[in-house]
């Protein structure tokens, strides 16, 4: 199947590009001028890169020619401004659609567009981010065009140098405290970015599938102190977890509110009064998904030592 792939630059992309490859699909893999050298260790022979920015229409058509699946990862991440972010997670996404339509694929039975998106579900806790990727949702499924979202929570993995490299290397210090300020019982269900990538395979042999959503997460969810404690274990560290009460924390963030922005601060004390599970009885039952315990996988990731 050829497939148009955006965001396999990307940490899931990357991923994703790969297996992909491996079972034998013709991807169209879009980079950002500049960014090509990016995919030369992905080895295919399916693969093509095609040049091309999500802001400017002109230079995405043709990204869709002969495609049955176009698989949407690219977003701009919450580390860029407000206007930037829009302009690539939300106006990418109408130059992407406009590109359908004017290739007639609104129209052709075969061709979807699936969407991976990680800031769609969770707790309503407001960031700028996260609206841009809500609205990337609903842009593609009221296009008329058939869709299925995959919706993961936190991902890690070997390779995220973002997230997971960062969590490792500061668990693995051999004395002191790692302190926490909350106190540590709202849950998580970080997913590995295998699982991830898995269900997205899943779905290609799921034949009554369309206009679906899927969420993935870890198989249950768990307790802010056993993910880190977890992760101290996996990386070998000899850290003493300690917790600040969320009082004393939110009285800090006061304090320190009347000389400074602290909205960033306030968004990531509320973040942690409220649990993080989400439902994955529909990738369970539909496609057969098992996700592994984030215990087993962050001890695989770790184990390989690229963190370091």
């Amino acid at each position: 199947m050829r497939i148009a792939l955006t965001g396999s630059t990307g940490f899931i992309g990357g991923y994703l590009t790969r297996r992909l490859l491996a079972e034998g699909h013709e991807i169209v893999a879009l980079a950002r001028p500049g960014r090509e050298d990016a995919l030369k260790e992905t080895v295919g022979e399916g693969l093509r890169i095609f040049t091309g920015d999500l802001t400017q229409a002109a230079s995405m058509e043709g990204f869709l020619d002969g495609a049955e699946r176009l698989i949407h990862l690219a977003a701009a991440h919450d580390h860029v401004p407000d206007k930037e972010m829009r302009d690539i997670t939300v106006g990418g996404t109408e130059i992407l659609l406009e590109e359908a339509r004017r290739q007639g694929l609104h129209k052709a039975e075969n061709f979807e567009i699936w969407i991976v998106s990680s800031a769609v579900i969770g707790a309503p806790v407001y960031s700028y981010y996260r609206d841009t990727k809500r609205i990337q949702e609903k842009l593609i499924r009221g296009s008329g065009i058939n869709w299925t979202s995959f919706r993961p929570t936190l991902v890690y993995g070997v390779g995220d140098e973002r997230h997971t490299a960062p969590l490792l290397k500061r668990c693995s210090a051999k004395g002191g405290s790692l302190w926490v300020p909350h106190d540590g019982r709202s849950k998580l269900a970080p997913v590995h970015v295998d699982d991830v990538v898995e269900a997205i395979m899943l779905y290609f042999d799921y034949d009554r599938g369309v206009d679906c959503c899927y969420e993935l997460a870890g198989p249950s969810g768990i307790p802010y102190n056993q993910f880190i404690d977890e992760t101290i274990a996996a990386a070998g560290g000899g850290l003493r977890r300690r917790n600040i009460p969320n009082k004393w924390a939110d009285r800090f963030i006061f304090l320190k509110g009347l000389f400074m922005d602290t909205t960033l601060d306030r968004r990531a004390s509320a973040y942690f009064t409220l649990h993080h599970e989400h439902d994955i009885t529909n990738a369970v039952d539909e496609l057969g998904w098992k996700p592994r315990p984030y215990g087993e996988g962050i001890a695989q990731v770790a184990a390989g030592g690229w963190w370091h």
